[in-house]
């Protein structure tokens, strides 16, 4: 303990507090980040104000600047949300409107909001961001390509955030080849002479353990749907990897 800072007992035994507080814990007007931090949150405060003025231009200027003070001295959250308030603006429908913009916006807000922790945030402004760029595919120009691979993304796996959708789309996929066994007759009993299993619920059980690649041999695929296993058993071990993937991903923090 510093012999310059003498605490002094209470009647109860406590410690109380030191009357004065060291100079060197006191920011200094000469402090840069303590500058910088004061400048963000001015013009944080003039942001909003012309905000609600309705004067877009000038305000996306002053939470622009205010990102940029907030970033230096590492006021990331402030950062963020100033960064985030920016792509809003940019996002709506008007003569200013640039989705490409307000995208880089977004992911400006999104990295300055995992810096503080705020990863809820984060994780559901990047899912917002997906979802733009899904859907606004053609005022971004993107390729038929990327607009087929972004389309699959969301719908299997929620652009990597939503584990649950990965397992019923699992199901689903199990129950749609469950049918095609059974609509076919493709499934056969695993006897010296086997025979036709014709009830869907062992063509279920037979895609199941196709899927998840645990054939227990009990059934048999028919000649005439082999290939169709094959394909099933690829899809369910990419399946379930991509299940870990974006359970670990949704987990990460």
């Amino acid at each position: 303990m510093d012999p310059t800072i003498p605490d002094t007992a209470s009647p109860n035994g406590g410690l109380v507090p030191p009357a004065t507080v060291p100079k060197e814990v006191i920011p200094s007007e000469d402090d840069e980040y303590l500058r910088d931090s004061i400048k963000a949150e001015e013009l944080y405060a003039l942001a909003v104000h012309e905000a609600k003025r309705g004067d877009d231009r000038q305000t996306v200027a002053s939470f622009l600047r205010a990102a940029k003070y907030a970033e230096t001295a590492r006021e990331w959250y402030l950062a963020a949300t100033a960064l985030h308030a920016v792509g809003d603006i940019l996002q709506k429908a008007g003569p200013d409107r640039n989705l490409e913009h307000a995208c880089r916006m977004y992911r400006r807000a999104i990295a300055a909001y995992e810096e503080c922790g705020h990863f809820d945030e984060s994780r559901n402004l990047d899912f917002q961001v997906c979802a733009t760029r899904l859907w606004h595919a053609r005022e971004l120009k993107l390729s038929l390509l990327v607009q087929i691979e972004m389309f699959l993304f969301w719908i299997t796996a929620g652009f990597g955030y939503r584990p649950l959708r990965v397992l019923v789309r699992s199901v689903v996929m199990v129950l749609g080849f469950g049918v095609i066994y059974w609509a076919t007759d493709g499934v056969l009993s695993s006897d010296e002479e086997p025979i036709t299993i014709t009830d869907f619920g062992s063509a279920a059980y037979f895609s199941g353990s196709t899927f998840l690649t645990i054939n227990y041999g009990d059934l048999l695929p028919a000649p005439h749907v082999r290939w169709v296993t094959v394909f099933e058993g690829l899809m369910g071990l990419t399946m379930s990897s991509f299940f870990v993937v974006v359970l670990a991903n949704r987990l990460r923090h």
